[in-house]
């Protein structure tokens, strides 16, 4: 079994990549998810089988972001995936509480195969939707649970990559309490601390933040659209 607690105390190094907007990222202010000016949606990609993640959609207020499940299974999810893969998704707090005024989105999940099986929890991306048609990717993964004999410690960083076509593989939870997880956050959730404009950067300014520790990796992109 992989886990957050369990990479808390094995994993002791990282890879940061910084420049002048990833460090004022860290002192930024957070924002509400909910709060972001236009911001209409989140759009979660999941990937099982095809050639291309499934989209599912939900409003800012909806049941499914505002509310956490007691129960995970075939009767309430908020969305699924392959055989006995289930998703949950809400706002929340950087450890994955909920938080309906969070600055961050956490997706759990359950998967009931373990290995030769491919591992569970698929995400490609998160995607915030604003009202004049521009999107914007995850940039941030501040935590997340891999669990069981199936699951991809490396694979966690596709979850902001940008890219549809790769997804994280969290592994399975048979003979698990815990789900597998992802927590994200995004840029337009975070104002800088001397700045009252967009915290969108340039980019020219990108160099990226990419570090992995105990809680997960933390990196820094540009707002994109599709």
């Amino acid at each position: 079994m992989i886990s957050k607690k369990l990479l808390s105390k094995t994993v002791t190094g990282a890879i940061i990549i910084t420049s002048l907007t990833a460090m004022s990222a860290l002192n930024a202010k957070a924002l509400s998810l909910r709060k972001v000016t236009d911001l209409q949606s989140i759009t979660f990609f999941e990937r099982t089988g095809g050639t291309f993640p499934g989209a599912y959609t939900f409003s800012i207020d909806s049941s499914q972001l505002l509310n956490q499940l007691s129960t995970l299974n075939s009767s309430s999810y908020d969305f699924s995936g392959a055989s006995t893969e289930f998703y949950d998704v809400f706002y929340s707090d950087r450890s994955g509480n909920l938080d309906i005024n969070g600055e961050y989105v956490t997706i759990e999940g359950v998967y009931g195969r373990g290995a030769p099986a491919g591992g569970g929890l698929n995400l490609s991306e998160m995607r915030l939707n604003f009202a004049d048609g521009s999107t914007e990717f995850a940039n941030q993964v501040v935590d997340f649970t891999v669990l069981g004999d199936n699951g991809n410690l490396n694979t966690v960083e596709n979850a902001i990559d940008g890219n549809l076509l790769t997804h994280t593989t969290m592994g399975n939870t048979v003979g698990q309490s815990d789900r597998l997880s992802v927590t994200l956050g995004f840029a337009s959730s975070f104002v800088p601390e001397d700045s009252s404009t967009s915290s969108v950067p340039e980019p020219s300014s990108i160099l990226g933040l990419f570090a992995l520790g105990g809680l997960g990796i933390l990196s820094l992109l540009k707002r994109k659209s599709q």
